[in-house]
């Protein structure tokens, strides 16, 4: 008697709100699937949300106030019905909509938490001398070519990417279906599913979630010592190579400092257009060309991005193994390409014969025909955003995020965007900052081709006039002084275009306004309130980029100061890793490093040491039209 007394005393009371468990266990675990969208569903349940630690130190007692047990039926058809759907299902987008209605409701009763933590400043009007400048610079290369030459067999710069489990405070409940039923993979389908389950019952319980995330100051989120996922792809090295061709070319260095940049320069390019890079043919006009994808694998199938061994099987036991090359990545690298081969022509350097030929037969296709079959309103109906999370943005003009790459499954299906199509704002800045980097081998300036052109610059002209460019939700996979620092990288090409070619590609001077946008952005918004080391270089880039006058008014400096303080923050780095850019499904994952931090933080004041103080800048002209282009 008395030990039953004692067992039932032990015992915990029956609650009266549900858990994650109470929603998912009683159909998940025991019930069959019948066919492979649930079993992938079971799989990735027990994989992520049945973690041991997870489950016993996170979500364990996690209970929902608004989730009473005597209303959790309606929660676990949901997810019966999820158990059991076809391929079919997935890509019946009133299906989707109807099956998880209940979810998104439950997602529109989420209040987030204030997670930037940024408060009105005075900005001071410093000042920072020359010799403060250069031996912050020195700093900061020494670092990293420390980083890079840590593996000597095949150097690199480390990232890190890593999950936010109580995911990304842009998802409401209307975003979330209409992301559910824009993705073209049931894998990805199930993992948003979870996630945003897991997304409700984290913020419903504050002393549970402050042992995920944390207030933090300024825009850009740092990332946590523990749960990072190290890797490699070409996308961070084309955005590395600009940080150290910008130290190279805007600033006088050292012999030996330039000679380490080139070696590392043709370091990148190889990965960037050697490794990284595959055949695709156009969805309209069927013109076969490269492209540059971030997950590129080996002749036996291993992977080239650094990715763990364990990471890699996880990943496609996961069943996220089909990954598309991007459009952002790739014309990132053709204005990479480009710029490469003028550094090496401008500076009379010698380089690998076979890596200049690869770079000139990648920048030689017709890309901007390519790019327009891929356009919102270029008359192409081919590969729309299937998405619009980034809405209130007007897409005409803009380029959604993948090239189209269909995967053939083993039952004979065709998979199309598996992990959705959407429009970001920073990526078509990039796309149109190579255009007019490689305007005359491309003819951009005539024709349907300036057509396309103009459709980039009125998209772009919207998002900053309308406002929208200020809204994280919009701007989807930067954070918005990235994309202001972008458009500074569109102006530093516009600016040294002739009068005659800027009244072609852009008569009403949209580019002009655009840069008066962002100027007042960064001294009244960004500047104007707290910061941390890596939103103060996007401000420093932006500003010095877009021309900020005048530039000795102590604004400039007082960003470079914020970057000059925190040296050190980092350990064992200069600075901490910050979130760089992220993505919001199937939860919120930040991706930054410690060396990407100081990558950045160099350019911001190789820029400011050239714009500040003058040097003796090299302008590398422009190559004049291609005798033919291959099409």
């Amino acid at each position: 008697m008395r030990l039953t007394q004692l067992i039932n005393r032990l015992a915990p009371a029956p609650q009266a709100y549900a858990s994650i468990y109470d929603v998912c266990e009683p159909v998940l675990r025991p019930e069959e699937p019948l066919a492979e969208p649930g079993k992938h569903l079971r799989l990735l349940y027990r994989k992520s949300l049945r973690h041991p630690l997870l489950r016993l130190f996170v979500l364990r007692g996690c209970r929902h106030p608004l989730l009473p047990m005597a209303r959790i039926g309606r929660y676990h058809e949901m997810l019966r019905k999820a158990l059991n759907a076809t391929p079919v299902h997935w890509r019946n987008r009133v299906w989707v909509r109807e099956t998880f209605a209940p979810l998104a409701e439950l997602l529109d009763k989420v209040v987030p938490p204030r997670w930037q933590l940024r408060e009105t400043v005075a900005t001071p009007r410093a000042d920072m001398s020359r010799a403060e400048l250069d031996e912050t610079l020195n700093c900061l290369a020494r670092h990293v070519f420390r980083v890079w030459d840590k593996d000597k067999q095949d150097p690199w710069f480390p990232v890190h990417a890593q999950a936010c489990l109580p995911g990304d405070d842009t998802l409401s409940g209307e975003a979330f279906l209409d992301i559910l039923a824009g993705l073209g993979s049931f894998e990805q389908q199930n993992a948003t599913l979870l996630f945003a389950l897991l997304r409700c019952f984290l913020m419903a319980c504050p002393a549970k979630l402050r042992l995920m995330r944390k207030p933090y100051k300024g825009l850009a989120e740092p990332l946590r010592k523990l749960g990072r996922i190290t890797h490699r792809t070409a996308f961070y090295d084309a955005i590395f190579f600009e940080q150290l061709y910008t130290r190279a070319v805007k600033n006088h260095v050292h012999p030996e400092e330039f000679r380490k940049i080139a070696a590392v320069l043709e370091s990148l390019v190889r990965y960037i257009v050697v490794t990284s890079s595959e055949e695709l043919v156009s969805p309209t006009g069927g013109i076969r060309h490269p492209a540059i994808t971030c997950l590129p694998v080996g002749s036996r199938g291993q992977p080239l991005c650094k990715l763990s061994r364990r990471h890699w099987r996880l990943k496609r036991k996961l069943g996220f193994g089909d990954y598309v090359p991007d459009v952002d990545t790739t014309f990132l690298a053709l204005s990479m390409a480009r710029k490469w081969l003028l550094f090496l022509r401008n500076f009379g350097l010698q380089a690998d014969p076979e890596l200049k030929s690869a770079c000139e037969r990648f920048l030689n296709h017709p890309w901007i025909e390519i790019i327009a079959e891929y356009q919102v309103g270029s008359g192409h109906a081919t590969n729309p955003p299937t998405n619009k999370a980034t809405r209130p943005l007007d897409y005409y003009g803009a380029v959604p995020l993948w090239f189209d790459k269909p995967f053939r499954k083993a039952d004979g299906s065709v998979v199309r965007e598996a992990l959705g199509n959407e429009i970001c704002p920073g990526h078509n800045m990039d796309i149109l900052e190579s255009i007019l980097v490689n305007r005359h081998a491309w003819r951009a300036l005539s024709g349907q081709n300036l057509e396309t052109v103009h459709r980039f610059i009125e998209f772009h002209h919207r998002a900053f006039k309308s406002g929208n460019f200020r809204r994280e939700s919009a701007v989807r996979f930067y954070l918005p002084p990235t994309y202001v620092h972008y458009a500074g990288r569109v102006w530093d090409v516009f600016k040294t275009i002739p009068e005659e070619e800027k009244a072609v590609l852009d008569p009403e001077g949209k580019l002009a306004e655009i840069r008066k946008i962002g100027l007042d952005y960064c001294r009244r918004e960004l500047l104007g309130r707290t910061v941390n080391p890596f939103d103060a270089a996007q401000a420093v880039l932006a500003l010095v980029l877009l021309e900020h006058e005048p530039r000795r008014d102590g604004l400039i400096a007082y960003g470079l100061s914020v970057m000059r303080q925190a040296l050190g923050e980092g350990l064992r780095h200069p600075y901490r890793a910050y979130e760089w850019t992220l993505v919001r499904t199937p939860t919120r994952i930040i991706v930054g490093s410690e060396v990407a931090t100081s990558l950045f933080v160099l350019g911001a004041f190789a820029e400011a040491r050239r714009y500040l103080y003058g040097h003796e800048r090299v302008d590398l002209p422009l190559p004049k039209p291609a005798a033919q282009i291959r099409s």
